[in-house]
C-alpha cells in the first residue's frame, strides 16, 4: 500500500506539472490575461495537488489526508483522461489548431 501512494504521488507530480508547463506555455504570447474563475479554480487545484504530492513524496505518505487528497487528486486526473480519450474517439477532428 505503501508503494502505490508512492506512486501515485509521483505520477500526480508528474500530471499536475505537465498541465502547468503547458499552460505557461500557451499563455506566454498573450499581452493581457484576463482569468477566469474556471482557469483560477484550475489552477488553484493543480498547485494544491502539487503541494500533496511533493509533500508525500517527501515523507509524509503515511498521513491520512495526504492519502485522501492525492486520491482524489489521482481520480481527477484519470476521470479528465478518460472523458478525453472519448471525446477523441467520438468526435473527428480535422485541424488541431
Amino acid at each position: 500500500m505503501e508503494k502505490t501512494t508512492l506512486f501515485i504521488s509521483y505520477l500526480n507530480a508528474i500530471v499536475v506539472m505537465g498541465i502547468l508547463i503547458f499552460w505557461v506555455n500557451k499563455n506566454l504570447n498573450i499581452q493581457q490575461h484576463n482569468f477566469e474563475f474556471r482557469e483560477s479554480f484550475a489552477l488553484c487545484l493543480e498547485a494544491i495537488l502539487l503541494i500533496f504530492a511533493l509533500y508525500s513524496i517527501i515523507g509524509f505518505h503515511n498521513n491520512t489526508y495526504v492519502k485522501v487528497i492525492n486520491y482524489i487528486g489521482f481520480g481527477l486526473h484519470l476521470l479528465a483522461t478518460i472523458a478525453m480519450l472519448i471525446f477523441m474517439l467520438v468526435f473527428k477532428m480535422n485541424k488541431l489548431f
